[in-house]
């Protein structure tokens, strides 16, 4: 099967090679991705996609049928929007896709492969491009709560076709964004120590929060916690009036061993610390959240957090999937994301589906965007996308030729 897979892949070069030059061509996303999922979505037709949907939130879903109706495996590549209602850089829009268009890709391709090949699924193969903003992961949400709620229990695996260097990915740390809120009137004792201008109440909380990222737990496999202060909003600018809210917006790295209750907490308690003694003075730390308007017109609101995961190395799919690479001469090895996040934070965190990665390039140079693959690269990621996906959901063929097939 290896073998009929890359022969069928030589076939496919060229178009590989048009359809990346299309995407390279759509820098200018933004937060408005209607003309990008179009010509994704042409694409898989052109590939012969059985089915091409997309939805509310801006999910575009190919699929290539199975003979049967048992397994279905999902591949998911994604891209980053912006917030709309902002002035946005040529830079900031040129990144809202070009950071990962190469597992859109591989992911387009190697359901093309497996299409090509005629090899026979025990159920259906689903290729997703889903929509998220910066610590929102929105569009992976509605997807699995909408368009694949009745197929749950059939998925056998989730394949996130993002950079790992042709390894076998198996988690990532948390991120999530919070703010603590002091509001309130501080008295004249603060004020005279710290200055009477807004920044100046709110250093000591900085300073204090930038000593406790210093602090902050690793994982041997995953790497360090972080913690970065984004922004710093106040309203009103009379210190000594009670109508006073100070707000520090956090970004907030986390390894497993850590929650999103503690971290919360933890903050807090800092906050308190800094303003003991102030009566007058209310302090809270909570989640962010964000209002999402997609380029269908659906509002909603959703939780700035994203969840550490980590699945078991020994689980069968991580096993055959591995397998299905080393067997065609990959040198890949299990191995885990330490900067970027990925849905694996929604598949394996909360549905508790089998969840890998495997892609091309490496996190590291993930800012380069594909342009710094080549097209060698990219076809490799797609074929041994292949190979997981008939590993994994793939009728055994044993004893047919490639002319019988």
């Amino acid at each position: 099967m290896e073998g009929l897979i890359k022969s069928k892949a030589k076939g496919l070069n060229e178009s590989l090679i048009k359809f990346s030059r299309k995407i390279a061509d759509c820098n200018s996303i933004g937060s408005n991705t209607t003309e990008f999922t179009k010509l994704i979505a042409q694409e898989m037709k052109e590939l012969d996609f059985d089915k091409v949907t997309s939805d509310k939130a801006g999910n575009l879903i190919g699929i290539i049928k199975g003979y049967e109706n048992k397994g279905a495996l999902v591949a998911i590549a994604h891209l980053d929007i912006l917030p709309q209602g902002e002035d946005k850089t040529e830079a900031q829009l040129k990144s809202g896709v070009v950071k990962f268009k190469a597992g859109i890709i591989s992911s387009v391709y190697s359901a093309a492969l497996i299409k090509r090949t005629l090899l026979p699924l025990t159920g259906d193969l689903i290729i997703c491009c889903v929509p998220r903003l910066a610590c929102c992961d929105f569009g992976i949400k509605y997807l699995f709560e909408n368009q694949l709620k009745s197929k749950l229990k059939k998925i056998r695996g989730v394949v996130l076709c993002e950079p790992t260097d042709f390894n076998i990915n198996l988690g990532h740390k948390g991120r999530m964004e919070y703010e603590i809120i002091v509001k309130g009137r501080l008295n004249r004792n603060f004020l005279e120590n710290r200055g009477m201008n807004m920044l100046g109440t709110m250093f000591p909380l900085i300073n204090e929060l930038e000593k406790a990222s210093k602090q902050l737990p690793s994982d041997s496999n995953l790497g360090y916690s972080n913690l970065r202060i984004k922004d710093v909003r106040y309203s009103g600018y009379q210190p000594k009036e009670e109508l006073n809210e100070f707000r520090v917006v956090v970004d907030r790295v986390f390894i497993p061993e850590e929650n999103l209750s503690g971290i919360l907490d933890k903050a807090k308690t800092i906050a308190k610390n800094v303003y003991k003694g102030e009566p007058d003075v209310t302090i809270n730390a909570v989640l962010a959240m964000e209002k999402v308007k997609t380029h269908t017109g659906m509002e909603l609101v959703s939780k700035k957090e994203f969840k550490p995961w980590v699945m078991e190395s020994h689980q069968s799919f991580a096993l055959n999937s591995l397998k299905s690479l080393t067997d065609s001469g990959f040198k890949s090895s299990f191995g885990y994301w330490k900067k970027i996040i990925t849905e694996g934070s929604y598949t394996c965190a909360e549905l508790n589906i089998p969840t890998i990665g495997f892609g091309a390039g490496h996190e590291d140079l993930i800012d380069s965007g594909a342009e710094s693959l080549s097209m060698d690269k990219l076809e490799r990621a797609a074929y041994g996308q292949a190979l997981i996906i008939q590993r994994n959901i793939g009728v055994p063929t044993f004893g047919w030729s490639s002319d019988e097939i």
